[in-house]
């Protein structure tokens, strides 16, 4: 709503909306230029009218370009569902997985049944022997026997509201589902209890007013000292924060608001969290003033609070301590309130107390359990229909004849001929600006992160003038579109819109979309499709970057070729261009229906891969092969060179016709596609769609990110991991292998893996995005050790999750033994003569490996 809704008098001062600045503009820069040849600039010259209505519509087109944002990304219909596909709301996009003990704290609070909820450092400490370099559960009291205090483990301490055991039980599963969903990487939770008590007995003698409630007061009481002894925390609706202020005045900022996980029954206010603390002393003073708030007490005439069974007077009445990490309760049974109105002792009705202090709990509790939808709503813009366009040719006085009606009946063939020239002549202006809105009116399209968006110019025929079929003689819109925009000139564009995007979350693809083209021949295409996977994956991508994958899941979607990985692992995927982003093989590619080894008369072995549902042949075999295990190797080259740009070789046929082959890394050909395409435009299309279907079935393209805190022993028999106690090895964790550390596998031998600036490039990346606690262990594997690391590691999976326990130490053994075995392999590279040609690979010191992997 405008704020003072008012014309002004005055004109705008801004010149696109002011149109006598546009037209004196105008003017001016036509006598710098025509000056010698026109000097007639009164209003009745033809071109001082036509500058004269130029500016005219150039107000509205300025006009339109200054609505709001929020009309500009409007639509006809539909327009909140439309809003929702264009942004992420505050709810989606500003929260994140926990990270902090308070944002835990908060996840737990939320839990129905949970009233308060409290993690601590687990304390679990090995022995290394740095004699031996050895690690063991028990301290020997041998020389070199070194303690390493294992980091990253907690224990989970709960507060039900439930009594009942079985409920308790139950409540405490849940809390254990919910931690390991929401679990960091490198660390895990323990021990599981239900927080220790401390029972206090409260006496004293109150003075009540005369009209007070004595059953009501005294339920109060208790109710008000139990905040005081456990405070529980309130839960804020979304209009209640907005309300709030800070100590200084200033109000919540949304992303102060929305900071922390997403919790399902409202906010947890931090400083409240951190008060709701276990209580290590009872000040009386406080527990007076507590007393002195309720509603009909008058004064406190005596009062003290001692713990049940305590001996003796305490040492400091006004200061009472509560033994380490438990819970103060007051014994009501026990506790003794002596009431009197006007010196009259008085009575409390114990059945009426009772019934008002179980309302009391049960409001708090219902008002903790609430459950809440709270989002803040996307701004909905006014459709204001800002493409369409009005032919400033219908403004023009009546004798040019370009308007509605035409010319008079009396105008011969010449001067309507003349009118049809000056039509086709403004036309051009008429197209100019028409254009201008049609690309405005597609701005939520520009900024969008649709990856089928065909075009980033748009265009549209002017037809509200008369006779405008006429002008244009055929349908104008094919033709405009390729006139306006070609291939490359889209990619370009559109890249530029995405990184706008992109850049918007502080983040960027510049590093990866440089290494790509110039060591890849990847395409602008190609980085558009991966831009547009990381945008529509953004709030995942952002709030669980710290998310480790959750290992007590059992079911068989959840352990292999599974979506259940870390949010590092998803997140590293994405900005590495990794398609696939499950749990998967990486050694093998599955030979099914759509990959076979066909056996031909003469015993000798081809290999298709056919698409998925035509079941036509998408790529074949370049040759014959004596045994299949021959073709199954050549299949996966071929797949692997097929995955990336330069892996493809275009050709022209005899008959003018396009096909395409894939081809290694020397130029030999080892797969076709056996296909003949009209246009390079059809055989680019062949080609992307290949590139696209091999990533989504048969890309060995990803990782394994295995945390070594898992590996811990958990039974007598289990075995630890390897230490290095050698000062001068910097290969592995020194005496502690198991905090805040990880492995990251990769395969070296996919065809992007196997280039070595990509190689760097995806180091580097591993690096800045694993969290700043944690060192990663980065190891390019060969393909024979991938096999051997992928069983011992799809069995551990299984293990871990509990689903098959046979064989437990002997499968331990052997993923400990193979994880620490595997070793980087480089591919092969060779020392050229000094005077080789420019175009040879250079051998740079530090940055290039001789090579240990096989051909």
């Amino acid at each position: 709503m405008l704020a003072a809704p008012t014309i002004s008098k005055d004109p705008n001062s801004e010149p696109a909306l002011n149109h006598e600045l546009l037209y004196a503009a105008g003017l001016e820069h036509v006598r710098r230029l025509a000056s010698r040849i026109w000097t007639d600039y009164n209003v009745h010259d033809p071109g001082i009218t036509t500058l004269e209505l130029l500016s005219y519509a150039l107000t509205d087109l300025s006009y339109r370009a200054s609505f709001p944002v929020a009309d500009l990304l409007a639509s006809a219909t539909g327009n909140a569902r439309e809003m929702k596909k264009q942004f992420f709301t505050a709810r989606k996009i500003l929260p994140n997985r926990p990270l902090t003990l308070l944002d835990y704290r908060k996840l737990l609070i939320d839990l129905a049944g949970v009233r308060n909820a409290w993690l601590q450092p687990a304390a679990l400490t090995y022995y290394a022997d740095t004699i031996k370099g050895t690690l063991s559960a028990e301290d020997s009291g041998q020389p070199g026997i070194k303690p390493v205090n294992i980091l990253g483990l907690y224990d989970v301490i709960v507060d039900f509201d439930a009594t009942e055991v079985a409920k308790q039980s139950e409540v405490m599963e849940t809390v254990r589902e919910r931690l390991q969903a929401n679990r960091n990487l490198c660390e895990d939770f323990v021990n599981f209890r239900r927080v220790q008590t401390q029972t206090f007995l409260l006496c004293c003698e109150l003075e009540l007013s005369p009209e007070a409630d004595v059953s009501r007061v005294e339920a109060e009481i208790y109710f008000a000292v139990e905040q005081y002894l456990a405070p529980s925390v309130r839960n804020y609706t979304l209009d209640e924060m907005l309300a709030r202020k800070k100590a200084d005045g200033t109000p919540f900022a949304v992303d102060e608001i929305f900071n922390g996980p997403a919790l399902d029954c409202g906010f947890i206010v931090d400083d409240e969290l951190a008060r709701a603390d276990l209580r290590e002393k009872i000040y009386l003073s406080d527990v007076i003033s507590e007393i002195m708030d309720v509603d009909g007490v008058r004064a406190v005439r005596d009062i003290v609070v001692n713990p049940r069974g305590a001996s003796g007077s305490l040492e400091n009445k006004w200061i009472v301590p509560v033994a380490s990490g438990k819970k103060a309760v007051l014994d009501r049974e026990g506790c003794r309130l002596v009431y009197y109105k006007r010196n009259m002792p008085v009575t409390a009705d114990q059945t009426r107390a009772a019934e008002r202090y179980n309302e009391l709990l049960e409001t708090a509790r219902a008002k903790a359990e609430e459950k809440q939808n709270y989002d803040l709503d996307i701004p909905l813009g006014n459709y204001r229909q800002p493409g369409t366009y009005y032919s400033f040719q219908n403004h023009f006085p009546a004798l040019y004849g370009l308007s509605a009606d035409g010319l008079n009946g009396g105008a011969d063939e010449k001067r309507k001929a003349l009118a049809f020239q000056l039509k086709a002549y403004l036309l051009f202006f008429d197209q100019v600006m028409s254009n201008y809105l049609a690309q405005l009116s597609r701005v939520k399209e520009l900024l969008s992160a649709d990856p089928d968006l065909q075009h980033t110019y748009f265009s549209q025929v002017v037809d509200t003038f008369l006779d405008f079929e006429k002008i244009y003689h055929a349908n104008p819109g094919p033709k405009l579109e390729g006139i306006v925009e070609d291939t490359d000139s889209f990619a370009d564009r559109r890249n530029r819109f995405l990184d706008h995007l992109i850049a918007r979350f502080a983040e960027q693809f510049t590093d990866l979309a440089h290494i790509s083209y110039t060591a890849l021949g990847a395409t602008r295409q190609d980085m558009i499709e991966i831009k547009c996977a990381f945008l529509s994956d953004y709030p995942a991508l952002s709030s669980e970057r710290s998310l480790a994958y959750d290992y007590t899941l059992q079911g068989a979607a959840d352990l292999w070729d599974s979506e259940n990985i870390s949010g590092l692992e998803r997140r590293l995927a994405r900005l590495l261009g990794i398609p696939n982003l499950t749990r998967r093989n990486l050694s093998s590619i599955a030979h099914d229906i759509y990959a076979e080894i066909d056996t031909t008369p003469d015993d000798e072995f081809r290999w298709r891969i056919h698409e998925k549902n035509t079941k036509g042949v998408v790529l074949s075999s370049s040759t014959r092969y004596l045994t299949r295990k021959l073709a199954e190797q050549e299949m996966r080259t071929a797949i692997s060179f097929a995955l990336v740009p330069s892996g493809y070789e275009r050709k022209v046929a005899g008959n003018k016709k396009h096909y395409f082959n894939i081809v290694d890394a020397t130029g030999e050909v080892v797969g076709r596609r056996i296909e003949y395409f009209d246009t390079p435009a059809q055989m680019e299309q062949a080609i992307a769609d290949l590139m696209e279907y091999l990533r989504a079935n048969y890309s060995d393209e990803s990782m394994y990110l295995i945390e070594t805190i898992l590996l811990r022993p958990e039974k007598q028999a289990d075995p630890f991991l390897p230490i290095c106690v050698d000062p001068n090895c910097a290969d592995c964790g020194e005496e502690d292998p198991y905090s805040y550390r990880l492995h990251v596998i990769l395969p070296a031998y996919t065809a992007r893996f196997s280039n070595m600036e990509f190689r760097r490039f995806t180091e580097e990346v591993i690096r800045e995005e694993t969290p700043a606690h944690i060192l990663p262990r980065i190891c390019w594997i060969s393909l024979e050790d991938m096999a051997r690391l992928e069983k011992a590691y799809r069995a551990w999976i299984h293990l871990k999750a509990g689903v098959d326990q046979a064989d437990r130490t002997a499968k331990l053994e052997e993923f400990v033994n193979v994880l620490f075995a595997v070793r980087n392999v480089y591919p092969s590279q060779r020392l050229h003569e000094c005077d080789a040609p420019e175009g040879k690979q250079k051998f740079l010191l530090g940055q290039t490996a001789l090579g240990t992997m096989k051909d």
